[in-house]
């Protein structure tokens, strides 16, 4: 064995002992650093609603920055509008957060927005409504009778529901045969404080499908409602040297050449047997006929010499079809005497 390996072997004892009893080396102390992000959003809902103002709500984690956020908000999802900006501190735990907004309506769609160091991150988009206790709807007053060719006709009703208050709203119209898209009618109007509202046409001249819509972005529409417009009918009276005997005559608006005209007498009758006939206890009953003739282009005329035989209220009545832009019409009534030989043995 040569002398080096022996050596080794001796050594070899002393050498294990050593190591054991020498110092560990220090090591340098290592702290793990968190990862940074971007942060992380949830875009909450709406409380304390107040008309048009709430307070838009979410959640964000920082995700270990300092973190700025707003709530974006709008009619679409381009929004348009967003809240003073504020800041979170850097950390890893998620933050409820509320901003306040004015100027909403109900359809504006709103998220939250948050951004740090590492990125911007946007929340989901959200619509605003108005929790409601109930259904929004238009309520709209009863048509009634015909609108005389060139009168004024007033349309009322009320828009139920919560926000129903100052809400922003419009009358639109489609004209006969109600083919046409409609249009707005005059200026927009505001529902009062219980949602009340009232609309004024003036110079009504064809009967004319009508509908109210709200100015939100998501309009809420009203049913239809149909206003006729009635022919408008003068009759005037002169008398002639004969007991009994006159001259009726009149106008007709707008011009109606040919039309059928009856002169009707208004008379009580017997209720009738039926549900609807056993209310009727008056009618007018046609006396005399003639026809309307051309006058000039805005006005017909027509004119007719007759006996009254039965003495009483007489009107002037055009026919015309009972739907189109115009309907049937009829003047106000006048009282008119019968011929002394006439009004013997009633």
């Amino acid at each position: 064995m040569s002398k080096a390996k022996t050596l080794r072997r001796l050594l070899a004892p002393v050498l294990v002992t050593l190591a054991a009893a020498a110092p560990p080396v220090a090591q340098a102390a290592v702290t793990k650093t968190p990862k940074i992000g971007p942060p992380k959003v949830s875009t909450g809902g709406a409380v304390s609603v107040r008309g048009s103002s709430a307070t838009l709500v979410g959640v964000i984690d920082p995700n270990g920055a300092l973190t700025t956020y707003y709530f974006q908000y709008g009619p679409t999802t381009a929004y348009g509008k967003q809240t003073a900006a504020a800041t979170l501190p850097a950390g890893t735990t998620r933050v409820k957060i509320g901003q306040a907004a004015t100027g909403l309506l109900t359809g504006y769609h709103y998220r939250l927005v948050a951004s740090n160091e590492r990125g911007n991150t946007p929340g989901r988009d959200r619509t605003f409504g108005v929790k409601k206790t109930g259904k929004d709807e238009f309520k709209l007053s009863k048509g009634g009778a015909p609108t005389v060719f060139g009168g004024t006709y007033v349309l009322s009703g009320t828009l139920l529901g919560s926000g129903n208050a100052n809400r922003a709203i419009a009358l639109q119209a489609s004209p006969y045969p109600f083919l046409e898209a409609f249009t707005p009618v005059g200026l927009p109007a505001h529902t009062g404080a219980t949602g009340q509202f009232s609309f004024r046409v003036a110079n009504l001249t064809s009967s004319t499908q009508y509908r109210v819509s709200t100015l939100d972005p998501r309009p809420l529409y009203s049913h239809l409602l149909t206003q006729q417009v009635a022919a408008k009918v003068t009759l005037k009276v002169r008398s002639s040297g004969h007991p009994g005997l006159v001259r009726l005559y009149g106008t007709v608006t707008p011009a109606k050449p040919g039309a059928h005209l009856d002169f009707q007498l208004f008379k009580r009758v017997r209720p009738g047997n039926s549900p609807k006939a056993e209310e009727r206890t008056t009618r007018f009953a046609t006396q005399f006929s003639t026809l309307v003739k051309r006058g000039t282009a805005t006005v017909s005329r027509f004119s007719i010499v007759v006996k009254i035989r039965r003495g009483g209220s007489y009107r002037a009545y055009v026919a015309l079809p009972k739907k189109g832009a115009v309907v049937p019409g009829w003047s106000r009534s006048v009282l008119l005497h019968a011929a002394p030989s006439a009004s013997k043995g009633h």
